[in-house]
């Protein structure tokens, strides 16, 4: 690995993670088992794991001016990461998530994103990408208009001055503003999409017929997750799977963050070099580490 960073453009947020037996039909009720504040975000989550994997690492984001702020920027620097470009805004709310966990770990999610709708500061963007070998860019900053148009051209700019992009699509970006990824696919070189997304993005087709289509529309490579199944990587001429990581001996207790830890681990070897075969089996070795952690990505700050 480079001494040049890695920047990462995603949301910030504070997931409030609630776990339960079932969950409750609409006007009932469920008995949380466990219930715990964490750092959240699909942009951060990667940053940070990207930059506990060994790759110095920037977040640009935004904040509230909030006690959640504060809370998300203690854990923020405690993971080591450059703040440089995470500024806290004092008209805005930092972006808060609740997620109900049900037995199994899987999860249901309501939130708002507050701050992350504002767009970044453009010209502190472009100045920063000057020191980097790879830009990572979170689907959720291109819901809006103003914040899709920012995000573009700071993609072009990266392109331009000849950095690796990555793009992890996110449901309901795939689901909002299907056009505007499509439209950018040109620029990827790895797309990050889970199976959800890569069926909102290609239509329904063969997996393999999917991720052809994508490649078609000028993306370099893409890079499935297809959680317990494993996951998968095609780029118009190898086409590799590794299948997920399992231990009986580890309990899955949560589901959050798996993807975005993938991210991590995937491209925390491909840019070192990796075969696209290993830079599989270390994202899912990083989304196995996140699933198996009681605390989720609190634990890998620890460590």
């Amino acid at each position: 690995m480079t001494g040049k960073n890695c920047l990462v453009l995603g949301d910030i947020n504070i997931d409030f993670n609630i776990h339960a037996k079932a969950y409750p039909p609409e006007g009932g009720e469920a008995h949380s088992e466990q219930a715990d504040f964490r750092l959240g975000g699909s942009g951060c989550l990667t940053a940070v794991a990207l930059h506990r994997l060994g790759c110095p690492t920037t977040l640009a984001g935004s904040l509230g001016d909030d006690a959640f702020a504060d809370f998300a920027l203690q854990h923020i620097r405690a993971a080591g990461l450059d703040t440089t470009l995470i500024h806290r805004l004092p008209t805005q709310q930092t972006g808060f998530f609740m997620i109900l966990v049900t037995p199994g770990g899987q999860r249901t999610m309501f939130g708002n994103r507050g701050a992350n709708a504002v767009p970044l500061v453009y010209d502190e963007v472009e100045k920063f990408l000057q020191t980097c070998q790879h830009l990572h860019v979170s689907g959720y900053t291109l819901l809006g208009d103003e914040q899709y148009m920012l995000i573009r051209r700071t993609i072009e700019h990266a392109k331009s001055i000849d950095l690796s992009v990555s793009l992890d699509p996110g449901v309901c970006t795939s689901q909002q503003a299907r056009d505007k990824l499509l439209d950018l696919l040109h620029f990827i070189d790895y797309l990050l999409p889970s199976m959800d997304e890569l069926k909102l993005l290609a239509g329904e087709m063969t997996v393999k017929k999917q991720i052809a289509s994508v490649l078609k529309l000028g993306c370099k490579a893409v890079a499935l997750k297809m959680g317990a199944q494993g996951s998968r990587y095609m780029d118009g001429i190898q086409d590799v799977f590794e299948p997920a990581k399992d231990d009986e001996s580890k309990d899955v207790f949560d589901t959050t963050g798996a993807g975005d830890c993938f991210n991590a681990g995937f491209l925390y070897s491909i840019l070192n070099g990796s075969s696209p075969q290993e830079a599989l089996q270390s994202g899912n070795a990083a989304a196995y580490r996140i699933i198996t952690s009681p605390h989720g990505i609190l634990d890998l700050i620890k460590e």
